[in-house]
């Protein structure tokens, strides 16, 4: 997860096509900071403790919806779904639920995927004129 925002908005920025899987795909995507507010929380409340909490977005992501944004944003990029086969042992669907987490620690994200896109948008675009 953690790698492909950044491929696909590098992909589109610099190339035409792009390979990529058939997008069917679901994932739960996190932001940093709503990842750090999680962690001061299991650091402050001693309910945590011993606890195992799934700390996510509590937000689905279809791969070939986030693959599609990125490219609608960027007006450029030509994915070819279907190009990387899924590997026998993928998950389709990984994504937690959060519900233990926002009852122990009082604590939910505030993630918005699409804001949190367009940041990353911008910020590789800044990067690829640079160089």
């Amino acid at each position: 997860n953690n790698r492909l925002i950044p491929f696909v908005i590098n992909s589109c920025l610099n190339r035409n096509f792009f390979p990529c899987s058939d997008g069917s795909q679901f994932r739960d995507f996190i932001s940093i900071q709503d990842l750090i507010s999680s962690i001061e929380k299991i650091l402050r409340t001693n309910k945590a403790n011993g606890q195992v909490l799934n700390i996510a977005s509590g937000k689905v992501i279809k791969i070939k919806w986030l693959i599609n944004f990125i490219r609608k944003k960027i007006k450029k990029g030509k994915p070819e779904f279907g190009k990387i086969k899924m590997r026998k042992e993928e998950n389709k669907k990984v994504y937690p639920s959060i519900k233990k987490a926002k009852l122990i620690l009082n604590w939910k994200p505030k993630l918005n995927i699409k804001k949190e896109i367009i940041k990353k948008i911008k910020y590789y675009t800044k990067l690829a004129k640079k160089t």
